[in-house]
């Protein structure tokens, strides 16, 4: 959406929700969609990689995103009336000290950064927001994801990130292992998930009816579930005490009898849907 203005669904979405081309700094709340607050979500982790390119300088000056200061028309009380229709080019082309270009009262500290910015514009381009991590400026997946890792290596970061490579190294069918993700990430579609989306109005198993539909309960806690493990040969109670699906998943799948509990896995979850 950042760099893709010109295609349908970019469109569709921006004017849904008034982003115009402000994306960066688009937002959601508790009535958005599933769908945008994923983008969003997304959208804030990534958008710290890219930073803005002057073109023909044409972007408001006080109203688009120019700056890593955000946008300078909030960094100040009023706007002179004089100065509301300043581009960036009207700014940064001043033959002086850029502020001096305006009869707005700018704070120095603010001024001090603006004049010591300097940008090069070039009539046949667009103002932009490029990807800083790709040569030609374009965000790709694999870039992304490359940018991710490095993040993710920093000192700085001591949140552990976990790998998902065991999953697709599995010997098993590929409708297995798409399970495994999908219950890994919290994402398979259970009346729990559907109702904190506000798609369901009851969480509860409708199997069952004494708990909430959540993963864990559908695949292993229920006692229909339970009874499919049992007879399985999981009688020992360790295989019924990890609270956290990634690590009872993975304990399991790397086991004695990796293929017979994935198998179980998968049909427990299509019997009980």
């Amino acid at each position: 959406m950042v760099q893709s203005t010109n295609k349908l669904w970019v469109n569709l979405l921006s004017d849904k929700y008034k982003t115009g081309k402000n994306f960066i700094h688009a937002t959601f709340n508790s009535s958005s969609s599933p769908s945008w607050s994923s983008i969003i979500k997304a959208k804030d982790t990534f958008c710290s990689g890219y930073r803005w390119r002057a073109g023909s300088g044409s972007s408001s000056f006080w109203f688009h995103s120019w700056s890593t200061l955000g946008f300078i028309g909030s960094l100040v009380p009023v706007i002179d009336i004089h100065d509301i229709h300043l581009s960036v080019k009207d700014v940064f082309t001043f033959n002086g000290q850029h502020t001096q270009a305006l009869y707005t009262n700018i704070p120095q500290i603010i001024a001090d950064s603006i004049n010591n910015t300097h940008m090069n514009f070039t009539e046949m381009m667009e103002d932009a927001f490029i990807w800083s991590h790709n040569k030609n400026g374009v965000y790709t997946t694999k870039s992304g994801y490359s940018w991710l890792l490095q993040n993710s290596d920093s000192p700085s970061n001591t949140t552990p990130t976990l790998s998902w490579s065991w999953i697709w190294k599995l010997k098993v069918l590929e409708k297995f292992k798409l399970l495994v993700w999908l219950a890994c990430h919290n994402v398979v579609p259970t009346l729990s998930l559907f109702h904190h989306r506000h798609i369901a109005p009851s969480a509860a198993y409708s199997r069952c009816g004494e708990q909430e539909e959540t993963i864990l309960h559908c695949l292993r806690d229920c006692r229909f579930s339970s009874s499919i493990w049992f007879n399985l040969g999981s009688t020992d109670q360790t295989f019924f005490s990890d609270s956290v699906v990634h690590n009872w998943i993975k304990y399991n799948a790397s086991g004695n009898h990796p293929s017979t509990f994935l198998a179980g896995l998968w049909w427990t979850w299509r019997h009980g849907i």
